[in-house]
């Protein structure tokens, strides 16, 4: 086998690997969103929903949102969350993943089996600081309430 042959053997390994590689997240993505729909799909759930007991919303989220996502929604507070930890790992795994870290609650993720899936953030900081630091942003209520017709809930 001279060089020639060797260095082509050895490029289209790694440009297998990095394609191999690269399918990694997205089957895994994949596989909680299937996974999702096989566990809440049945029951009509499509949306996660994350909140806080943070007073910036609480009130509001419970009063207001809660309301209409209760029968397409599994909910999670996380601020009690060492509560559901043993019970729902799968559901605060897959709302690590679309969610990230940092500020992310109150959150609607929407997963339809078809589709690309949704992330609502519904918190913003206010811009008077009379009003307290943090409110629910209007256009992502309405773009998630949008979503949820859409899906027929």
């Amino acid at each position: 086998m001279n060089w020639v042959a060797i260095g082509s053997l050895l490029i289209g390994f790694l440009l297998g690997m990095t394609v191999l590689k690269s399918l990694g997240p997205f089957a895994l993505r994949l596989g909680l969103k299937v996974r999702f729909s096989a566990r809440h799909g049945r029951k009509g759930k499509v949306i996660l929903f994350a909140y806080s007991d943070s007073s910036d919303w609480k009130d509001y989220i419970e009063k207001k949102i809660l309301p209409r996502l209760e029968t397409c929604s599994v909910i999670l507070n996380w601020s009690r969350r060492r509560e559901w930890e043993s019970s729902m790992q799968f559901e605060a795994r897959l709302f690590n993943q679309w969610a990230g870290s940092g500020e992310f609650t109150p959150t609607a993720i929407l997963l339809p089996l078809l589709g690309k899936v949704k992330v609502f953030r519904l918190w913003q900081l206010s811009q008077n600081p009379k009003h307290g630091k943090n409110n629910v942003s209007k256009e992502a209520e309405q773009s998630l309430f949008a979503a949820v017709k859409q899906f027929g809930r």
